[in-house]
Formats: structure tokens, sequence, C-alpha cells
């Protein structure tokens, strides 16, 4: 059995790291609220904003629009933009993404990953995966200028004959307690991934007007999409670390307070055995001293 003094040592140190689970649970709790507040109206953005953009896929036959962002010319790779967190302790969060991410991946030749996230550089570095680009502190700081930042940066690569589908892997936060891996494709913008869009009243018999032609309109309406799209995923997936983060920090305090039990009864046991042999070395003083008086 281990001493009194390595047991109080080994207790001041289980409750110093559970006062640190505790404040990381915490601030973990307060950022997924300040996350979750934004999710909605993104939402409500991106639904108005396809709903636009599948009136003229949907028409594009009849409009005589001819965007490289409707069709999949299967010419060169895929782009796969990967979201993980910049600090770990949150459970399984990031393995789950870089796994799903892996495994789509097997289905393209040479493909490119764009890393944002730190864990997930690491991650695909020590598995011999190159990353082309990184982007750190989405998961801390996940703004819709950094949103802009990506969209800048697979625009144009999409438009090159080099690749021809754009891939974002990230979880998605289905409520408090489901968090799902997902992988999405952000583009083309084919006519079947609006087929969940239910046409207006009324628009059928309605033909719009775009100026300066529906080209420019459409390509401008593309790249605010991929910066809404790419916003509501940074805040999901913040959202889903922080999630992952508390329910960690929650179980690890908790394991701390049962240590602090083991360990309290381990002390009070050493506390009383150390009575207990003081006691008897006490009765055995005194039944020596009682046979010497005798003797004498």
């Amino acid at each position: 059995m281990s001493t009194q003094a390595e047991i109080k040592q080994h207790l001041k140190a289980v409750r110093q790291t559970r006062q640190i689970t505790n404040a990381m649970y915490l601030l973990s709790t307060s950022r997924m609220k300040m996350a979750m507040q934004n999710i909605d109206f993104n939402l409500m953005y991106l639904e108005r904003l396809r709903r636009t953009i599948a009136g003229v896929v949907v028409t594009a036959a009849y409009n005589d629009l001819r965007d490289d962002f409707i069709v999949d010319n299967m010419l060169g790779t895929a782009v796969f933009v990967v979201v993980t967190s910049d600090k770990g302790l949150c459970g399984g969060y990031n393995t789950a993404v870089v796994d799903l991410a892996l495994e789509k991946m097997k289905e393209h030749e040479k493909p490119v990953v764009i890393s944002l996230g730190i864990v997930g550089d690491r991650m695909f570095r020590d598995r011999g995966v190159p990353v082309a680009y990184s982007w750190f502190g989405a998961s801390q700081h996940p703004t819709l200028n950094l949103a802009s930042q990506v969209t800048s940066k697979i625009i144009p690569l999409y438009l090159t004959n080099d690749f021809h589908q754009i891939y974002v892997v990230y979880t998605e936060y289905v409520n408090a307690n489901v968090q799902v891996p997902r992988c999405t494709r952000l583009l083309p913008l084919l006519r079947e991934d609006f087929s969940d869009i239910e046409e207006e009243r009324g628009a059928a018999n309605t033909r719009p007007i775009f100026e300066p032609n529906v080209g420019v309109v459409f390509d401008y309406l593309v790249n605010q999409y991929c910066i809404g799209y790419m916003y509501d995923v940074l805040m999901q997936s913040a959202a889903s670390e922080n999630i992952a983060r508390m329910n960690a920090m929650q179980n690890a305090t908790r394991n701390a307070d049962e240590m602090i039990r083991q360990l309290s009864a381990d002390l009070n046991a050493v506390r009383q055995q150390q009575i207990t042999n003081e006691i008897t070395e006490i009765a055995a003083a005194c039944e020596a001293g009682g046979l010497q008086k005798g003797e004498g």
C-alpha cells in the first residue's frame, strides 16, 4: 500500500486535473452555444440562395446557360476540403473526419487535400498524404472572412481542367446528441442536387430577366453560395467539435471524481491503519511495563 504522503500527492494532482477538465467543459459549452446561434440564420440564407440557383439550373436548357459550374467534365481529379480541429482532447472527432476523407479519396486518382485544422493537417502528413493548402484557426474562430478565403482558393482550382469535383468533409451538427461525419459535393451544381426544392407558387409561369446576362449572374450566385456553404460547414464543425470536447471533458471530470473518492478512501484507510498501529504499540508497551512491575 502507498504511504500517506504518496496518496496525498496523488490526490492533489487529481484535484488539479479535475479543475482543468471542468474549466474546459464549461468553456466548450459556452463556445458550442455561440456557434449554434449562427447556424439557423445561415441555413435560412442558404435555403433562399439554393432556391434561386435551382431556378436557374433546372431551366438551364431554356435560358442558354452554358456554365462550368453545372457540368461535370470528368477531367482531372477531385479536391477534398477537410475540416478538423486545431486542438485535441475531443474524443474521436478528428479521427472520424480524417478516416471518412481517406475512404472517399480512394475513389479518385491523386486527389488534392485542403486542410482546415492543425490536427487534420498533422494526421494527413503522418499517413503520407500530402496537403496542398492549410488553414489554421477555423475551429476556434469560424468567420465569414475565412469562408471567403477558402472559396477564393477552391473556385479557381475547379475552373481549371485539373479538377472536376470539389468535396467537403466535415462533421454535421444534427442535434446536441448526434454529430455525423459527412462528405458532400460542393461543385459542380447538378440538377439532381436541387431535387428537394419545391417550385414556388406561380414561378412556373414566370421567366426571370438576368442583367447583364444569365452567365454573369449565375457565376456571382455560385460564388456567394460557396461562401455561405463553407461558412455553414465551419459553424457546424465548430459546434460539433465543442460538443465532442464537452463530452470528453465531462467524462474526464467524472473519472477524476471517482479517483478522488477512491484515493480519499485509501487515505482514510492508511490513516486508520497508522492509528491502529500506534494503539497496538502503546498497548504492547503498557503490557510490557505491567509485566516488569509484576516481576519486580
